[in-house]
């Protein structure tokens, strides 16, 4: 594991040259305001339809008389005013482009720069009182040679020149490439789709497709990074609102270079030095690459060809917040090289900070915070680049570095960190789930709870071995708090790697080693042979407190161990997992009843679970309380009960049994104290030709596919003529 470690050493410095360098790009010398965008627009009402507008002397007020180009609408408005978009392609119009004058005359669709504006798509032609971006797609296309949209506040003395509120649109095959030679200016790249640069942001019914950022300098020592294929948000003014966007098959990937390749960052999205709320976001088969060379693959000052975050990536100072994120099917590629491999951090997501740097002199540390409520990280991979040395990957789904991070109610599952391949080396895999470190700054703190983090795997490349592990979550140096997390089956694809479920380590760190606190958690079913559930190496402190552990070869480490309090604490026994813990749906890692983990969370001050249910009184381990199983039964008509229990995940099959009192008739449907079976899908079951005005006894168990007894429960209903209808009474 210590060749692990300098290695993770040498990625926080490369790391924290980049937010430097993008930093000083940026010449960034303005601070936050409290400056909301305007819900609705203050100004005139702009309107553009590409079918039936003209451009010619319009000033796209007449609702009837439309402009044809979005950009011409832009130039005419002023800040306040809001612009209209029918359905319909809208591509680069090619005159009076402002963005000709800026980073280089590179070209957007749509430009602007100094005014605050608002844009919705989504109308029908010739119909401005409603909008449907669904049945009336609005695109703006940058036919994969120019990026889709630029905003910009040309002073960054006074940031709040320029904003952008923007509904309802499409932003698809943009592109964004750097220059083969020449500074970093030139050579790198940012927002393929689209990118704002020291203005207010709110995007809402948005989606962004195939959309790159290239980065050059192939003529150059290293090539140029590429940041935000699908989008690139730097340096708002105040806090950005995302909401409802989606971001499908978007690349960042770094240049060729000559000695090494550049960065490969948020595929999906980027966001540098920003405040945001994002809720309800998709990331979709995005892809961060870092760039591949033919040459070392490092340069002096140990910058590799890593690639980061293909879902989102958060760099320098960043207060963010997400609500219901679905990141699945990303991929986050190391470059390769002859010599050295590139990196790859965080399958889906990334978050990096510098806690004690100011970088660019504005009198604000680089701290960076990343809360997640709610997530749905599944399928996405983080994969070293191949050399003679193979790069290392940390976090199949999210990897954090400097960060100060909680993570809740998330599901995390079939992600995976593989290393590249190597000759002299292999490269090292982490955190096949979650990789969480601090190398240089100690203060950072992490907060995993009320999640699922299953079926993850690990796997080294070839060569010659070096190590890894944390098959579900990696803790380096760490200070962490694991808390209420069911964490089953996670995997270990090569050997020797350390710690399948959770892996707590300070290797390479600079200051003193920080304790991890595993308190409440289902750790289940990590089966592989000489591999601990939980590892914790030497010098490392875990504190548990009761945890569930059932299925794992070895539960906790017992060589070449550091200290382990609260062991026994533990519950050993089995989660009777309603949907046998078979993966997929999250809901099959509820809990029944009978569950041993049910009421044992002594001490736990947590009030509800993953699905924000209240956790009543002592609460169970894991991260789902389990629910009472309740059969319902109603008086439907004369003679008739209906009995209800409701569709139930994971079970294979239903018994319900009948007890008739004396005298009285049978169901028609089933025979007194005869139990009759009901497939996994039925919901209920009717009851009919009974005696009214007799007590019947209704009981129904629920069975697993092994034939366990996993639910059960029985009510007393009498069936009856007399209903109450208001405002009559029948018989």
């Amino acid at each position: 594991m210590g060749k692990v470690s300098l290695k993770e050493d040498n990625m926080a410095h490369r790391v924290h040259w980049l937010i430097t360098i993008f930093l000083c790009l940026l010449a960034m010398s303005a601070g936050f305001t409290t400056n909301p965008l305007q819900a609705e627009s203050l100004g005139a009402t702009r309107y553009v339809n590409t079918a039936t507008g003209s451009d010619s002397g319009n000033n796209c007020l007449n609702p009837d008389a439309p402009c044809r180009t979005i950009q011409r609408a832009v130039n005419q408005a002023a800040s306040g005013d809001a612009i209209l978009v029918a359905a319909g392609k809208y591509t680069y119009a090619g005159t009076d482009n402002p963005c000709d004058q800026y980073l280089g005359g590179l070209k957007a669709v749509v430009c602007i720069i100094n005014k605050e504006l608002t844009l919705r798509g989504g109308y029908p032609s010739g119909n401005w009182g409603w909008s449907d971006p669904s049945a009336n797609p609005t695109i703006i296309d940058g036919e994969n040679r120019l990026r889709g949209v630029y905003v910009l506040s040309s002073d960054p003395n006074k940031p709040s020149q320029a904003s952008i509120e923007m509904e309802g649109f499409t932003i698809q095959n943009g592109l964004n490439q750097g220059a083969a030679s020449g500074s970093d200016t030139q050579t790198f790249a940012f927002g393929g789709g689209m990118l704002t640069d020291y203005a207010g942001v709110v995007l809402r019914n948005m989606r962004f497709t195939n959309n790159v950022a290239l980065g050059g300098g192939s003529q150059n020592t290293y090539g140029g990074s590429a940041s935000g294929g699908g989008a690139a948000i730097r340096r708002t003014p105040w806090r950005a609102t995302l909401e409802n966007v989606v971001f499908v098959a978007n690349r960042a990937e770094g240049g060729s270079g000559r000695t090494r390749g550049g960065y490969g960052l948020g595929g999906g999205l980027y966001v540098l030095w920003a405040e945001m709320d994002g809720s309800n976001l998709e990331f979709y088969d995005n892809t961060s690459q870092g760039g591949s060379t033919q040459g070392n693959g490092q340069t002096s000052d140990l910058q590799r060809g890593d690639a980061f975050g293909a879902g989102v990536t958060i760099m320098g100072y960043a207060d963010i917040n997400l609500y219901n994120v679905v990141a699945r099917g990303n991929r986050t590629i190391g470059g390769n090289a002859a010599t050295n491999g590139g990196g790859a951090f965080g399958g889906a997501i990334k978050a990096e900070g510098i806690p004690t740097v100011d970088a660019n002199g504005d009198g604000v540390n680089e701290t960076a915070t990343l809360r997640i409520f709610g997530c749905d990280l599944t399928d996405n991979l983080a994969q070293g680049g191949d050399a003679a040395v193979g790069g290392i990957s940390a976090g199949g789904a999210l990897e954090t570095i400097h960060s100060t991070l909680l993570v809740e109610r998330c599901n995390i599952q079939n992600n995976k960190s593989q290393g590249g391949n190597g000759v002299s080396a292999q490269g090292p895999a982490g955190g096949g789930g979650i990789y969480l470190q601090n190398i240089f700054y100690a203060d950072p703190t992490a907060t995993v709870k009320n999640s699922v983090i299953a079926y993850n795997s690990v796997g080294a490349g070839s060569g010659p071995a070096v190590g890894g592990g944390g098959g579900g979550i990696w803790l380096q140096g760490i200070e962490a708090t694991i808390a209420h997390n069911t964490i089953v089956g996670n995997r270990m694809l090569t050997r020797p790697l350390q710690g399948s479920a959770i892996d707590v380590l300070s290797d390479g760190i600079t200051h003193a080693p920080k304790p991890a606190y595993i308190r409440y958690n289902i750790i289940a079913n990590h089966a592989e042979t000489g591999v601990a559930a939980v590892h914790v190496k030497p010098s490392n402190t875990a504190n548990l407190a009761y945890n569930l552990f059932f299925g794992n070869s070895s539960n906790v480490n017992t060589s070449q161990v550091g200290v382990i309090n609260g062991m026994n604490t533990s519950v050993l026994g089995d989660p009777r997992f309603i949907g046998g813990a078979a993966g997929g749906s999250v809901e099959n890692f509820r809990i029944s009843t009978s569950s041993a983990a049910v009421n044992q969370a002594l001490d736990s001050s947590e009030v509800e679970d993953i699905a924000g249910n209240t956790r009543n009184g002592v609460p169970d381990i894991g991260a789902y309380e389990s629910a009472p199983f309740q059969v319902w039964v109603a008086q439907v008509a004369s003679e008739t009960l209906r009995a209800y229990w409701g569709t139930q995940s994971g079970i294979d099959h239903y018994q319900l049994t009948v007890t008739c009192p004396p005298g009285a008739k049978r169901p028609a449907e089933v025979e007194c104290n005869v139990p009759k079976r009901y497939p996994g899908d039925a919901d209920g079951a009717w009851l009919t030709r009974l005696t009214n005005y007799a007590s019947y006894d209704i009981a129904v168990t629920a069975y697993g596919a092994d034939g366990a007894a996993l639910l059960a429960d029985e009510s007393e209903a009498m069936p009856t003529d007399i209903f109450v209808y208001t405002p009559l009474v029948t018989r």
